[in-house]
């Protein structure tokens, strides 16, 4: 009976450790997802900005490599988080090159975002700016790919504060350009931490 008991209590330690393994691993990943869910959309508004600013339509081409890369970054993530000992290096690796393609997304952004208006270029170049930031908590957030396998599930989680990148984004965003028609635009273009539909249940407490 008491072999019973130790072998259940064993057990039991087992999978209570392998969880709390499990929830170590993925802490990184969900804050990846928490900087690309605000990095992304903020980098896609500047181009929304510029065609506004500029009576242009809208870079389709670069906000599809946007977002696929900022995808691919994500599946990555959570295939080197899952990934064996073996093959961690190599994943780490491709997400790494996909970061790498993010930043130069970012470069792209910069080289289109030209517009005639002061105003609005000083806007346009304070977003930037703020975007440019998040590539380094990207960075950070990401094990290093040296001993990629011990790496992956470490618990600590470098600070990023989504609130905080949030409410400068708006705050910048808000700020009024004296020209009507990129400053009605820009009202459209405010992040948000919620889906509307929690913002809605909510009553507006959640943004």
């Amino acid at each position: 009976m008491r072999k019973v008991l130790f072998m259940k209590g064993s057990l039991a330690c087992t999978l209570t450790l392998a969880l709390l393994c499990a929830g170590c691993s993925t802490a990184w990943v969900s804050t990846l997802d928490s900087i690309l869910a605000a990095a992304a959309p903020a980098l896609i508004n500047i181009l929304q900005i510029v065609a506004v600013a500029e009576g242009q339509p809208l870079n389709g081409n670069l906000v599809a490599k946007i977002s696929a890369d900022t995808t691919l970054i994500k599946t990555l993530a959570g295939d080197f988080a899952k990934a064996s000992s073996g093959s961690a290096p190599g994943v780490c690796q491709q997400l790494q090159a996909a970061v790498s393609a993010y930043q130069a997304d970012q470069q792209l952004v910069l080289q289109v975002a030209q517009v005639s208006d002061t105003a609005t270029q000083t806007k346009i170049a304070m977003l930037a700016d703020l975007v440019a930031g998040t590539v380094s908590a990207i960075t950070a957030a990401i094990p290093s790919c040296n001993n990629a396998a011990a790496f992956r599930t470490m618990n600590a989680v470098p600070a990023y504060n989504a609130s905080t990148f949030v409410a400068d984004y708006n705050r910048i965003l808000g700020a009024a350009t004296g020209n009507a028609v990129v400053d009605a635009e820009t009202r459209k273009l405010r992040l948000h931490l919620h889906s509307k539909i929690v913002r809605l249940a909510t009553f507006g407490m959640l943004r």
